[in-house]
């Protein structure tokens, strides 16, 4: 019995030691990890970083919303890349849209409710809500709320209620309350507020300001103010303001102030500008800086700086010409370098040659053949007559009938009173013929002789 006590004692003593040892070992010392000196960044919480990828060749930069939870490279995803489009297409019998681009068109029409471009268009109407471009329009009417535009034009008419535009215009014309525009024009009428255009052929230009910047070839322009800078040929032009900085030909400029020329007044001797061929000047201010060949010329002021041939020229406050042939010039002052007909005024002048009658309250010819009825008549060189009731000559070969009469040479007397009556014994026709024959040497630019 006790030896079995003993061995069962052993045994349970072997079992427990076996398990101790066995739980010394799952417990035991193990290696610690080695420290280094380089620290350790704590991980942070975020989105994990969009992978690297190529440069674009155009970045697109983009607004990310801090509030949206989208990353950069997703929002970038978001926006759309552009689209490649196709070219504006040919299109036939009828076309609409808010902005249509089109090749070519033929057909009934194309309607656009904002803008609409065309290459070439075939067809009755071509209209847009906002602004109208056509190259090449080859139809009845370009129409628009806006503007119209057109390279080439050939039809009826451009209409536009604030603006038409063409290179060249063929057709009836060019309607708008506003402007009207064209380099080269072949039709009836420019009608709207303001008109320009190249060169001009056709009738009217019909409006408020009316500008041709080279030549004007039709019937008329009307407006407020019309010009022509280079030439015009028509009927006329009526208006407040008429100037044909160029040649006008025409019938009348009739208006407040009608001119010729590059200026309104330059002075006489001057190099001359172009003139006036027609029937008449009537205004205000009736102004010619080169030649005037007419009828009359007639104004508050009558002016020609060249030549003046016609039958009157009349100017309430003054008549002036460099050369004067005609039947009369009248006005306040009648003057001219050399004049050919009837002067008549408060003071009728000839600075240089008067043949025919002088009548005013003072009148002076430095070469007098004819008449000079006033209150004081003055000529160096006298062939003819002077009434008045002073009259004085340096040469007389004619009568002197006044209260006053002074011939220096030539007369019966030197001074005498009521009638002096000059012989020119001195020189006979030669005193009379010498100035004139100088002056004719002068102006063919021949030697005077002494």
């Amino acid at each position: 019995m006790r030896r079995l006590i003993l061995s069962a004692s052993f045994v349970t003593v072997s079992l427990l030691s076996a398990s101790a040892a066995r739980a010394y070992d799952d417990a035991g010392p193990q290696s610690a990890p080695v420290a280094t000196d380089l620290p350790v960044a704590a991980p942070t919480p975020g989105p994990r970083p969009a992978p690297a990828v190529a440069p674009s060749p155009a970045p697109v930069a983009v607004a990310v919303d801090p509030d949206e939870d989208r990353t950069p490279v997703e929002a970038t995803r978001a926006v759309d890349a552009p689209i490649a489009k196709d070219g504006p297409g040919d299109w036939a019998i009828l076309h609409a849209g808010l902005k249509p681009e089109l090749r070519t068109f033929a057909g009934v029409g194309t309607f656009a409710l904002a803008g609409a471009r065309t290459e070439t268009f075939y067809g009755a109407l071509s209209f847009a809500g906002v602004r109208n471009e056509v190259k090449r329009h080859y139809g009845v009417m370009q129409l628009t709320l806006g503007r119209n535009e057109a390279r080439t034009f050939v039809g009826v008419a451009q209409v536009g209620l604030t603006e038409n535009r063409a290179k060249s215009m063929i057709g009836v014309g060019q309607v708008s309350i506003a402007i009207n525009r064209a380099k080269n024009m072949a039709g009836i009428t420019q009608l709207g507020a303001y008109n320009r255009v190249g060169k001009f052929y056709g009738a009217t230009q019909l409006g408020m300001y009316n500008r041709v910047d080279h030549s004007f070839v039709g019937l008329g322009q009307i407006a407020a103010y019309n010009r022509a800078d280079e030439k015009f040929v028509g009927l006329g032009q009526a208006g407040v303001f008429n100037h044909a900085r160029g040649h006008f030909s025409g019938l009348a400029q009739i208006g407040i102030v009608n001119a010729t020329g590059r200026s309104l007044y330059s002075e006489h001797g001057t190099e001359a500008g172009d003139g006036f061929t027609g029937i008449a000047q009537i205004g205000v201010v009736s102004s010619t800086q080169g030649s005037f060949a007419g009828v009359a010329q007639i104004g508050a002021q009558a002016l020609t700086m060249g030549d003046f041939n016609g039958l009157v020229q009349i100017g309430a406050l003054g008549a002036t010409a460099d050369k004067f042939r005609g039947v009369a010039q009248i006005g306040l002052v009648g003057f001219s370098k050399e004049s050919y007909g009837l002067q008549v005024g408060g003071g009728a002048i000839a600075l240089e040659e008067h043949t025919g009658i002088q009548i005013g309250a003072g009148t002076y010819g430095k070469t007098l053949t004819g008449a000079q009825l006033g209150v004081i008549n003055i000529s160096d060189d006298v062939r003819g007559v002077q009434v008045g009731l002073v009259n004085h000559a340096s040469r007389l070969r004619g009568v002197q009938i006044g209260l006053v009469n002074h011939a220096k040479e030539g007369g019966m007397l030197p001074w005498s009173t009521i009638l002096n009556i000059g012989f020119d014994e001195t020189g006979s026709d030669d005193t009379f013929a010498a100035p004139v024959a100088a002056k004719a040497r002068r102006d063919r630019g021949l030697p005077i002789a002494r």
